[in-house]
C-alpha cells in the first residue's frame, strides 16, 4: 500500500476519533443537564429561605439603607428587634444544617443516578458492537465520562461508607463492561489468526467471498487449465516422436538381421 492510499485512511481515522470524543462529551452534557433539570437540588429552596431571613435582618439593622455605614449597633435595637434578630439567627442556623443534609443526600442520589445511566450507555455501546463502531465508541466514551461525573458527585457527599460503595460499584461496572467489550469479543479473532490461513479458508463458507475474489479465483483456475493443457500437449508430442524413432530403429535393424 502506497502513501497516497494510507493518507486518506489516517485522516479518516483521526476524524472518527474526534467525532467519537465529541459525541461522548455531548452525551455527558445532555445527561448532566437532564439529571439536574428533573432531579434538582432541594438545598436551593432552603438557600432562598435563608436569603430572605438575611434580608429581613438587614432591614432591622438598617444595613440596607441607601446610605452606607448606617447599620445600627446591637444596643441601638429595641428589645423586640433584638428578639427578632435572635430568632432569625436561630432559623438561619437550622436552615443551613437542613440545607447541608439535603444537599448531601442529593449529591449521593445524583451519583447513583448518573452511574446507572452510565452503565446503560456502556451496555448500549456493547450491544451495538463493531457494526457502527464510530457511534459505539462515542456512546462508550459518553458512558465513561458520565461514570466519572457520577463518581465525582459521590466523592462530594459526606458519607464515607456510601462513597466507598459508589466507587466499588463504578469499578465493578467498568471492569465487567471493559471485559465484555475488549477481551471476550477479541478472542475468536485471535484464535482465527493463530490457526493459520489454511484453517480460515477451510472454515469459510462456500460463496462467502466477494465478487473481486471470485473473479480472481476464476482467472487463476483458467490459467491453470491452460498450463495443464499445454503440458499435456507437450507430453503427447514427445510420445509421438519417440514412437516414430523406435519404428525407424526397428526397420533399420531388420535388414541387418536378414543380412
Amino acid at each position: 500500500m502506497d502513501g497516497t492510499t494510507q493518507a486518506p485512511n489516517i485522516g479518516r481515522g483521526v476524524l472518527q476519533a474526534i467525532f467519537a470524543v465529541f459525541l461522548g462529551l455531548m452525551i455527558t452534557a445532555v445527561v448532566g443537564v437532564g439529571v439536574y433539570t428533573f432531579h434538582p437540588n432541594p438545598g436551593e429552596e432552603t438557600q432562598e429561605q435563608i436569603q430572605a431571613l438575611y434580608d429581613e435582618r438587614a432591614t432591622i439593622d438598617g444595613c440596607n439603607s441607601p446610605t452606607p455605614g448606617q447599620c445600627r449597633a446591637w444596643e441601638q435595637l429595641t428589645p423586640a428587634e433584638q428578639a427578632r434578630t435572635k430568632a432569625i439567627d436561630a432559623q438561619v442556623t437550622t436552615l443551613q444544617r437542613v440545607a447541608e443534609e439535603r444537599s448531601s443526600q442529593w449529591r449521593m442520589s445524583t451519583s447513583v443516578i448518573l452511574i446507572v445511566i452510565a452503565t446503560m450507555l456502556m451496555g448500549l455501546a456493547l450491544a451495538l458492537g463493531d457494526s457502527v463502531f464510530v457511534l459505539s465508541n462515542g456512546i462508550l466514551l459518553g458512558g465513561l465520562f458520565t461514570m466519572l461525573y457520577g463518581v465525582g458527585w459521590g466523592l462530594a457527599s459526606g458519607n464515607s461508607v456510601t462513597r466507598f460503595l459508589v466507587l466499588v460499584a463504578a469499578l465493578g461496572v467498568s471492569l465487567l463492561l471493559g471485559y465484555l467489550k475488549f477481551v471476550r469479543g477479541r478472542r475468536p479473532a485471535a484464535a482465527e489468526q493463530a490457526s493459520g490461513t489454511g484453517d480460515v479458508a477451510a472454515t469459510r463458507p462456500p460463496g462467502g467471498g466477494s465478487a473481486a475474489e471470485m473473479a480472481e479465483l476464476s482467472s487463476r483456475v483458467a490459467a491453470l487449465e491452460l498450463r495443464l493443457a499445454a503440458a499435456a500437449a507437450g507430453l503427447g508430442g514427445a510420445g509421438v516422436t519417440g514412437g516414430a524413432s523406435r519404428s525407424d530403429d526397428a526397420g533399420t535393424a531388420a535388414p541387418h538381421a536378414d543380412a
